[in-house]
């Protein structure tokens, strides 16, 4: 019988990546690169498992240390944030190749864009601020 966990909300912005996010994906790849890092010493296999395992590691630990800092100043706020961001896209995309494995957490495991929804609107109104500023610009058109 599988344990059934209780529902988790979608992960959307980078403000909601908790600590147990980081455990639960870093375990998973873990067990999924075990085999391959017990592979025969040299080979390509293990070396790629290895690779792999050196990379989790240091966005782990990236993730471990920024995720601690939870009231920063602005200023380093920023670099927080978009080290946590940062650090959990390529995490995740370490792991998306086995988005379709039964133990993959799908409400949880997935990128972020933004840091939150204030962010999002942010983005968002500069977007169509830019495409308004090049829709109303000059036509290329030589005037004479």
């Amino acid at each position: 019988m599988q344990e059934s966990r209780p529902k988790r909300p979608i992960l959307r912005y980078g403000r909601d990546i908790v600590i147990d996010d980081v455990e639960r994906l870093n375990s998973f790849l873990t067990e999924r690169t075990a085999g391959p890092a017990r592979a025969e010493r040299g080979s390509e296999e293990r070396q790629m498992a290895r690779s792999i395992r050196a990379a989790q590691l240091h966005l782990v630990v990236t993730l471990q240390h920024s995720l601690s800092f939870p009231h920063v100043g602005s200023g380093t706020q920023e670099i927080v944030r978009w080290k946590i961001r940062l650090s959990w896209n390529a995490l995740w995309t370490l792991s998306s190749s086995w988005q379709w494995h039964d133990e993959y957490d799908q409400e949880r495991w997935r990128p972020v864009k933004y840091w939150d929804e204030s962010h999002e609107a942010d983005f968002e109104e500069r977007l169509v601020g830019e495409i308004s500023r090049r829709n109303d610009g000059p036509s290329g058109a030589v005037e004479g």
